[in-house]
């Protein structure tokens, strides 16, 4: 008989044994099981890159409007710009990317676009020359200068001719207007041949690729895809951009159908005929309100809907249409205007009452950190009309684009988008909407006592005061 202390050796080595039993049976297992396992991880991790890949080749930038919201921090912030890396990163290797800014120190932007051109992406790139940060220096030191000279040789190895062409990599700065005389170049667009599943894209906006302008500024970006005579166009202007010359037609006017109409500037200066020149009736946003009916339109109340969301509005340009856009609430039509900075001429026209009161109007712009100077305000350049236009009672319009309400504005490169759709109007309305209610203030009012100018008595003098948004040339560097 065995002892309790021997019986419970031999347990242990029972235990011992079976547990090295179930390890040889594991063993056994794997061998038989564990290929097939791990066969099916690497088939789903193959599905995995498969869907992956998929998703890639549907992607599509998403169209429309989009609006960023400045000091929130996160997507809303860095919405716009998201949008343009994304497109960037998705733009297929042998197509090309065509940028035009105004101004531009976003590192994010000029690294995608480095990465792309890195993938075989051709990358063209034109801006106005008045900076040049560390972004526009990394996209000049790997993208090169716009021109290339060509030699040709003869069978002895001797140059017989020189030929400079554009190459298919390029940074550009403008002199002062690509393809006008004088101002600036204040264009933005970007062309894409085909991100992702979408092909022939465009966006274009008031945006520039600035940090100001992601954290300072109120921005839309509008993007169409697939729209192959915009993109023509659009293609065909960058071109003569790329040229840098004064040009005697500069100023154009194209249609797309009933969707889109483009109007580019600058109009000619020097270059200018009687037929050509600049004038108040040939101004793009006097023309566009020159079909605008007040009444009679399919809104609620029978009254033309007319929202303006203006970055910069000053001067003699900027009182002509101030006053169009009196004349029109006057007339009956529902205006109401929001801007961030707006100049004497233009404050006063607007202080002025009429017969149904003053045009509603408050002001976009906030100083934060009471300097004195606003740092804070919408840099869109947005009309929208719903209501009566030419034979049309419910016609609804938007107007964008990268072109303010100032002296200037004509002669500069510059773009006015009308786009006739009423899903991309309600995106513009309701945007205008929540900058109205939630980022404005009201101007403070004045009247002086009428005065006499020479034999005659004026009336009395109105006055709009914010004690910020004066005349100011820094404007037009935004």
């Amino acid at each position: 008989m065995l002892s309790p202390k021997i019986k419970l050796v031999n347990r242990g080595q029972r235990q011992v044994g079976a547990l090295l039993v179930s390890l040889v049976l594991a063993v056994s297992l794997l061998g038989v099981v564990g290929p097939s396992s791990a066969s099916e991880v690497g088939s789903a991790s193959t599905a995995t890159k498969a869907a992956q890949v998929a998703q890639a080749k549907k992607w599509r930038p998403q169209a429309g409007a989009k609006f960023n919201v400045p000091r929130v921090g996160g997507e809303r912030m860095y919405r716009l710009e998201n949008q343009v890396i994304a497109a960037i990163n998705h733009a297929k290797p042998k197509t090309t990317i065509k940028m035009v800014m105004f101004s531009f120190d976003r590192t994010q932007v000029s690294d995608a676009l480095i990465r792309a051109k890195r993938r075989k992406v051709r990358v063209q790139v034109i801006l106005n020359g008045h900076e040049f940060p560390r972004a526009q220096r990394d996209l000049k030191r790997v993208l090169g200068p716009r021109t290339k000279v060509v030699k040709k040789r003869n069978k002895k190895g001797k140059v017989i001719s020189k030929k400079r062409v554009h190459r298919k990599n390029f940074f550009y700065q403008c002199k002062s207007s690509c393809r006008g005389d004088g101002d600036v170049q204040h264009s933005k667009f970007i062309l894409f041949e085909k991100a992702g599943a979408a092909k022939k894209v465009v966006m274009l906006g008031s945006l520039n690729m600035k940090m100001n302008g992601v954290k300072n500024q109120f921005n839309d970006l509008l993007t169409i895809n697939d729209s192959p005579k915009m993109y023509d166009k659009l293609r065909d202007i960058f071109r003569e951009m790329g040229h840098d010359r004064v040009l005697k037609d500069s100023y154009r006017l194209y249609r797309d159908g009933k969707k889109y109409q483009l109007e580019v500037m600058p109009f000619p200066r020097s270059k200018a005929t009687a037929k050509t020149k600049w004038t108040p009736s040939r101004d793009p946003i006097i023309k566009a309100l020159s079909k605008v009916k007040c009444k009679g339109a399919r809104t609620n109340d029978g009254r033309t809907i007319i929202r303006v969301n203006m970055h910069a509005w000053d001067k003699s340009r900027g009182a002509l249409i101030a006053n169009r856009f009196r004349d029109l609430y006057a007339k009956g039509c529902n205006v109401a205007i929001s801007v961030g900075f707006a100049g004497a001429k233009v404050r006063n026209i607007f202080a002025t009452p009429t017969k149904r009161g003053r045009v509603p109007v408050r002001s976009t712009g906030f100083d934060t950190d009471g300097d004195q100077e606003i740092d804070l305000y919408s840099h869109d350049k947005i009309l929208t009309i719903n209501g009566h236009y030419g034979a049309k009672h419910d016609r609804k319009m938007v107007i964008t684009g990268s072109s303010n309400y100032q002296n200037g504005g004509q002669y500069g490169d510059e773009l006015i988008f009308r786009v006739f759709n009423s899903a991309i109007y309600r995106q513009y309305a309701d945007n205008w909407g929540y900058v109205w209610r939630n980022h404005t203030h009201g101007f403070s009012w004045s009247r002086t006592s009428a005065l006499r100018g020479g034999p005659t008595w004026v009336g009395p003098q109105y006055t709009l005061e914010d004690g910020l948004g004066t005349d100011s040339p820094e404007w037009r560097d935004e």
